[in-house]
């Protein structure tokens, strides 16, 4: 496995507040802000765990992805971080109960990220993580330290939303403005949607076949009533397989407890707002809706990080 550093000593200086102040802090600066001495220790897997011990993890610690393992002569050397994507994209191989028991040395691989190990350091630049994070599809990396730590796209918003009164007039960008350059910067995506009859065996591996991160499940309107991402895979075992076959909407009611309204935002949110609904609502992404309630686009947390680091803003 290749393991991505940081080339770069140094980076060129710009006048943006939002600019001057990424460039400013290190990882180490983000680390001893979101993840405090209380924070659990690094949650990871042996390469010879199944699929159903991952997923069972992944809802147990409520994460979406976990560094995977091989002991080397007692010690454990780090291959890559597995996401549920790619354990979705292995299910997607055999849509049986006994893809459930394949190793996760099976699923490195099936999606860029996992392909090698993205690893910083914490003297490294917080503006070459979020470069990882918006550019080169990275959503979480390894913290080579004394003790290993996961850093997430999340975590890094949550230090921005600390920090958030040394970023400037950024924040007052609005919604169109932050889809439209997230659109020049990563393409125009179409978004994906599938109507709420279907099972979820069908939604997920739709999803699994896509360059999407998610699903609009919608009504026979076209009115958007939910949502599905391979995180609503987590937990899936080989008792629980059957509930694919059932409608969407009602493995996700089984799943979750509840069918939850996606979280949206609209033309009058800026940037600030933005960024608040992502934090307190833990949300990976927000759907950009227009007067109506209808779809317009989505801002993932690639699109919302890419943000800061945009040259032509």
């Amino acid at each position: 496995m290749t393991t991505l550093t940081n080339p770069i000593n140094g980076l060129p200086r710009r006048h943006n507040a939002q600019l001057q102040f990424i460039e400013s802090k290190t990882v180490a600066n983000v680390l001893a802000e979101v993840k405090t001495s209380t924070t659990r220790q690094l949650v990871d897997l042996p390469s010879t765990a199944t699929m159903e011990e991952a997923l069972s993890v992944l809802l147990a610690e409520d994460i979406l992805s976990v560094p995977v393992y091989q002991l080397e002569e007692g010690q454990k050397k780090y291959l890559t971080i597995v996401s549920v994507l790619d354990l979705l994209r292995l299910l997607n191989d055999n849509t049986d109960p006994s893809s459930l028991m394949k190793p996760l040395q099976d699923a490195v691989g099936r999606t860029t990220e996992s392909s090698q190990l993205v690893s910083v350091r914490p003297s490294d630049s917080l503006y070459y993580v979020m470069e990882l994070f918006s550019t080169h599809t990275a959503h979480r990396v390894l913290v080579l330290q004394e003790q290993p730590v996961l850093l997430s796209q999340m975590d890094v918003v949550r230090y921005l939303q600390s920090q958030n009164h040394k970023l400037g007039s950024i924040l007052d960008l609005t919604t169109p403005t932050v889809v439209e350059h997230a659109r020049s910067r990563r393409g125009d995506h179409p978004l994906a949607a599938l109507n709420y009859r279907h099972t979820a065996m069908d939604a997920f591996m739709q999803l699994a076949q896509s360059r999407v991160g998610a699903l609009a499940i919608v009504d026979d309107e076209d009115d958007m009533v939910g949502e599905l991402s391979a995180e609503n895979l987590r937990g899936l075992n080989q008792e629980r397989f059957a509930s694919l076959q059932k409608p969407v909407v009602m493995y996700l009611k089984e799943s979750q407890g509840d069918l939850y309204p996606p979280l949206t935002c609209h033309d009058r949110f800026t940037l600030s707002q933005l960024m608040t609904a992502f934090v307190l609502r833990k949300a990976h992404r927000l759907w950009w809706v227009n007067e109506q309630g209808h779809v317009k686009g989505v801002i993932t947390l690639s699109d919302f990080l890419g943000t800061f680091l945009d040259a032509t803003l």
